[in-house]
Order: C-alpha cells, then sequence, then structure tokens
C-alpha cells in the first residue's frame, strides 16, 4: 500500500516537473502555445510545440506575443518592443511621367506629375510640354495644373484645375480665337491607374475647357505612363 502511495506521488512529481519544463506563449489573440522555445530574434519567435518536439519549428513576430514564460520562470513582455523597435516604413510620394492625348494638354504633351508630400495621394500638380507642327501651322502647349486624388491602392480618382499656355498660328477656325498666344481654364475629372509602389500608370476621363470665347464642358483626355 506504501509502494502504490509513494509510486503515485512520484508520478505527481514528474508530472509537474514535465510541466514546468515548458515554456509559454501568451499571443495577442489570446492563445497560449505550450512550446520550447529555440531561438529569439530581432522581431521574431520561433519553437517548437512541446506535446510534437521532433516537429517542425514555428515562427511568430513579436507583434503576435504579448509575452514569453520560460521554464525557469523568467517572463519576457513584448507589449512595449512591438511598438518602439520596428522601425515604420516611410511612404514614398507617387511621381509620373505620362503622354497625354487631348485633355488639359489639348492636343499632345509629355507630362510630369507628383505628389507634394510623401503619399500617394492627396494634393499634386502636374506640368507638360507639347509641340505639333505641319502644313505652315504652329501649335505649343503647356499645361501646369493642381489636382487631388481621392481614394486608397491603385484606383484613385483626380479633380483638378489648372491653366494651359497655348501659342498657335494658321489656324482661324480654332477655338483659340485667331492665332496668337492664349491661356485656356482647365479642370480633370479623371479615373488613375497608378499602381502602389511602381509600374505602368493610366488616367481617362473628362477634362473641360474653357477661354473667353467658349467653354466645352465634355472635353476628355487619355494618358498613359508610368509611376516610380
Amino acid at each position: 500500500m506504501k509502494k502504490l502511495i509513494y509510486l503515485s506521488i512520484l508520478f505527481v512529481f514528474l508530472g509537474f516537473l514535465n510541466a514546468s519544463a515548458q515554456d509559454k506563449i501568451y499571443k495577442t489573440n489570446g492563445e497560449v502555445i505550450e512550446a520550447k522555445v529555440t531561438e529569439v530574434g530581432a522581431t521574431e519567435v520561433k519553437y517548437k510545440v512541446f506535446a510534437n518536439l521532433n516537429g517542425p519549428v514555428y515562427t511568430l513576430t513579436k507583434q503576435q506575443i504579448i509575452k514569453v514564460v520560460y521554464e525557469g520562470g523568467k517572463v519576457e513582455t513584448y507589449e512595449v518592443i512591438q511598438e518602439a523597435s520596428l522601425p515604420k516604413a516611410e511612404e514614398k510620394r507617387a511621381q509620373n511621367v505620362f503622354v497625354e492625348f487631348l485633355g488639359q494638354g489639348l492636343l499632345f504633351t509629355a507630362n510630369y506629375d507628383t505628389r507634394f508630400s510623401n503619399k500617394r495621394n492627396g494634393i499634386g500638380g502636374r506640368i507638360g510640354i507639347g509641340a505639333i507642327g505641319g502644313d505652315g501651322d504652329t501649335f505649343v502647349s503647356i499645361p501646369v495644373s493642381l489636382n487631388y486624388l481621392l481614394g486608397e491602392g491603385k484606383n484613385l480618382f483626380e479633380i483638378g484645375v489648372g491653366a494651359t499656355y497655348a501659342s498657335i498660328s494658321g489656324n482661324s477656325d480654332s477655338i483659340f480665337s485667331e492665332g496668337g498666344d492664349t491661356v485656356i481654364g482647365t479642370m480633370s475629372f479623371m479615373y488613375r491607374l497608378q499602381p502602389v509602389k511602381s509600374g505602368f500608370s493610366f488616367r481617362g476621363g473628362f477634362t473641360p475647357i474653357f477661354t473667353s470665347e467658349g467653354f466645352i464642358p465634355y472635353y476628355a483626355g487619355l494618358s498613359l505612363g508610368y509611376t516610380f
């Protein structure tokens, strides 16, 4: 009888030692993992599941962990570390180069567009230049405008207002009166496909224009370019 009692006490003691030899990982979602921590890096913790020490090594970022309680009783807390130690990636301003057909450039222009802060959307501006000549006619345009990009990710909506300098000769039927130099008011209401990082970009939509001679509300434009 005494031997049975001693054996029971021994099994309980061994079970306690076995349970206390494991590490415990407390996750931010409330889960507690019984584990054997194998490595602690600058931003992550690697471990094996205690019930399967011969199994694979798993990885958690410190952002997923509240604390780790080791078998010897040592406690490491990561609630403060996750915000203080991890560097925050600075958002890069969006810049575009593109060619525009019609639109605020009126006929055909090469343009540069940028945001005024380190953002992919928000307020920015564009400037361009275009020149076409033939049969004694010459047309030069320089569009300048401010615009604001609404939305997130790669699908944005552009609202803009600006002015375009235009110089034309030999075309008395144009909306620019009978040639010479003029400044034309422009607006933009356009869909913009702009990559989150870099790559092919597209713009398309309405660009109303107005001069002292008239107003064209349904003038449109199309742009193809590259975002970086």
